[in-house]
């Protein structure tokens, strides 16, 4: 059941988002949690690996901008989530906001914040 305050655009999810959540969904329930997985943007898959660190999950990517990396949480991810994730660090990496070694901000919970957090990063991080 997805909960009433996930907006439209999210209620449908497309088949990466349906991979990317599943993918972590397993990660948890084989006991990954508190690991990191690298999520293709492109597609929600995986390079079958999981992770002790975010930094060991993005230095084995061939290309870890095109990467979003996800900490495995104890309940797994719902696919409506992962639709989320990935629209808000697709919309990061078209604004050119790369990693850069550098703190990355956590996906703020409303639409209103992810859209200014993504304008505020854009301007700054070029």
């Amino acid at each position: 059941m997805i909960p009433d305050h996930v907006p439209a655009q999210f209620r449908t999810p497309s088949d990466a988002a349906k991979r990317c959540a599943d993918i972590v969904s397993l990660a948890a329930i084989a006991g990954c949690v508190g690991r990191w997985v690298a999520i293709r943007l492109s597609d929600g898959g995986y390079d079958n690996a999981i992770y002790d660190s975010r930094e060991d999950a993005q230095r084995h990517q061939l290309r870890p901008e095109y990467c979003t990396y996800v900490l495995v949480p104890p309940g797994g991810m719902h696919a409506h989530e992962a639709e989320a994730l990935l629209d808000y660090w697709r919309k990061l990496s078209d604004a050119n906001v790369r990693d850069d070694h550098a703190p990355m901000p956590l996906m703020p919970l409303t639409a209103a914040d992810r859209r200014r957090q993504i304008r505020v990063l854009s301007k700054g991080r070029r």
